[in-house]
């Protein structure tokens, strides 16, 4: 997902903030080597001296080719000797030869967050840690992130479901069923990156259609993704709040997010649809989101209570025949979930 200027400047000044920490630290491990073995940096100058004269003597007059030859072997024997002699101290000291390198949170990018992208034209790109720290700008305080710090698959509980056959299910029990579904949003989220998924959970209220869009968010977050989650009511909200203001739709506004952010995002959660009142203007917005993600291969999750014949009345013919044809469309089935844990643990 794009940052705004402000979002972009914020992730800078963090690597910003990481280099002038690590610069102190470095220089606090000089002034401890200085004043442990203040011998360690006179043969810093001892190297110096050493590259002067051999650089004095290649260019005198008269020298062969052969003697500059010798020179350089001599030179560098004497440089290995004395970086030799650092690495002694160092290692002596505190067990690490490299005591004194640069010091680099990210020795990838070396805290800069970008990395060489080798190319005819040589140019770079952003590195992962980069990425990592604007999903975490972007996610910091949101309500999605402290969602899925709750909500994700390591508390998703099968037990709630029921272990007897369904007849909605034809004949496979919800917990069964829960299990291989479970599995596949799993995979879905370990091929994110290689293949163009989407799912329409329906089913009635409280059987863990938003829990379940919520681990898979909360999966892709972690594995540097941007995720936006949208009710139906705000996604809509949203919409009509620029309109209102600009008289049309601004793709810089939407309480922020712009319509590039909305299509290009990794992936789009639009939960409980339907909740929001349906007209024109949501039919037509919804019909505009799907099939511009779906044409710019961008993964999107709708949940909603809605049957299936009721979103087809609702949202017309043209909008379903997207969903039954490109999602994956999976019936959620279970006693209300809410109850359920109410009298598990009362």
């Amino acid at each position: 997902m794009p940052l705004t200027n402000q979002q972009y400047n914020a992730v800078t000044r963090q690597y910003d903030l990481i280099r002038i920490k690590n610069r102190h630290i470095l220089d606090d491990r000089i002034e401890d080597v200085l004043a442990k073995a203040p011998e360690y940096f006179e043969f810093d100058k001892k190297i110096s001296e050493l590259s002067v004269e051999a650089s004095k003597r290649i260019l005198s007059p008269g020298i062969t080719d052969d003697e500059k030859k010798e020179i350089k072997k001599d030179l560098d024997a004497n440089l290995r000797d004395a970086e030799n002699a650092k690495k002694e101290i160092l290692v002596r000291l505190y067990n690490d030869p490299n005591y004194l390198d640069p010091i680099y949170t990210c020795p990838k990018c070396k805290d800069t967050g970008y990395v060489d992208n080798v190319t005819e034209y040589s140019m770079k790109s952003q590195c992962e840690c980069f990425k990592k720290k604007a999903i975490e700008l972007i996610y910091g305080d949101s309500n999605l992130k402290n969602i899925t710090s709750g909500e994700n698959f390591n508390t998703f509980d099968l037990s709630l479901y029921p272990d007897t056959p369904s007849e909605e299910l034809s004949g496979v029990s919800p917990r069964e069923y829960m299990r291989k579904l479970v599995n596949e949003t799993k995979n879905f989220v370990r091929d994110f990156d290689k293949k163009h998924g989407n799912f329409l959970f329906y089913g009635k209220a409280g059987v863990g259609k938003t829990f379940l869009s919520n681990c898979i968010a909360s999966e892709l977050i972690k594995g540097v993704h941007s995720v936006i989650y949208f009710t139906a009511t705000d996604l809509f909200d949203s919409l009509r709040k620029d309109i209102a203001k600009n008289g049309f739709y601004d793709d810089s506004s939407s309480d922020g997010l712009g319509r590039e952010d909305i299509v290009y995002c990794d992936l789009l959660i639009i939960d409980d649809l339907g909740t929001e009142y349906p007209n024109q203007f949501t039919v037509n917005k919804l019909f505009n989101i799907i099939n511009d993600r779906l044409l710019n291969n961008k993964s999107t999750i709708i949940s909603t209570n809605l049957s299936l014949k009721e979103l087809r009345d609702v949202y017309t013919e043209r909008t379903f025949s997207r969903l039954v044809n490109l999602y994956n469309i999976r019936k959620i089935v279970g006693n209300d979930l809410r109850y359920v844990l109410r009298d598990k643990y009362l």
